[in-house]
């Protein structure tokens, strides 16, 4: 892994280095540390400021061993043209080269800590997804019981609507019965007491007859 990313990065370095970065009419303080910057093209003029190697310039024009240029500022003035390159000085390339390693390196190690996060992601994701399948597994068997056990209240539930219509049916039979014993107990009590009536009606009526017969005879 990290040698593949290296490789672009040495690539990009090697290229950078070795190839001149000229602009048209632009040029560069060459490899000393500083120059003197002048209002006009001599020893004797006053000095502006001081460039740096390194510091792009723009050509203006040339008058004998000086030259007329403009800073990025704007700001013109004089610089003996012996300072002057139209390429990149190495020191600048050297400066730019180290820069662009650093953000190389920089964006090397956010691909590697994104690459460690990626590899934690999914590292955590293989472990959810083993816990989720784990549970599903649960789900599917608990589904399972609830259907045995549901099939099972259903049966259950049919057999005492079964159980429940036929003592229905006993009790509504059994108060037919009940109603139709009552009445015959009604009516056979009726028949016992008319006959028991009927009974005492009779005795009754013979003992008075017998009565009155022993009166007649105790009168003859």
């Amino acid at each position: 892994m990290k040698q593949t990313l290296y490789r672009p990065l040495i690539t990009g370095i090697v290229i950078l280095f070795f190839t001149t970065m000229a602009y048209a009419d632009t040029r560069y303080v060459i490899d000393k540390t500083q120059i003197t910057f002048r209002t006009g093209p001599g020893n004797d003029r006053k000095i502006l400021s001081l460039l740096n190697s390194g510091e792009p310039v723009s050509f203006l024009q040339s008058e004998a061993e000086w030259a007329k240029v403009s800073l990025q500022s704007g700001k013109e003035g004089w610089v003996l043209k012996r300072y002057l390159t139209g390429e990149v000085p190495c020191r600048t390339r050297i400066e730019e080269v180290n820069q662009t390693l650093e953000r190389l390196k920089t964006e090397l190690d956010t691909a590697q800590k994104t690459h460690q996060q990626i590899n934690a992601d999914k590292t955590q994701l293989t472990t959810d997804l083993k816990n989720i399948r784990q549970e599903l597994a649960n789900t599917q068997r608990s589904y399972t019981k609830l259907k045995k056990d549901a099939a099972a209240f259903l049966e259950l539930k049919a057999r005492h609507e079964k159980t429940v219509e036929r003592l229905t049916i006993q009790t509504q039979k059994a108060a037919a019965i009940d109603k139709d014993l009552t009445q015959t107990l009604r009516k056979q009590n009726i028949r016992w007491f008319l006959g028991g009536a009927g009974v005492l009606l009779v005795g009754f009526i013979l003992g008075f007859g017998s009565k009155k017969q022993k009166r007649h005879s105790s009168l003859l």
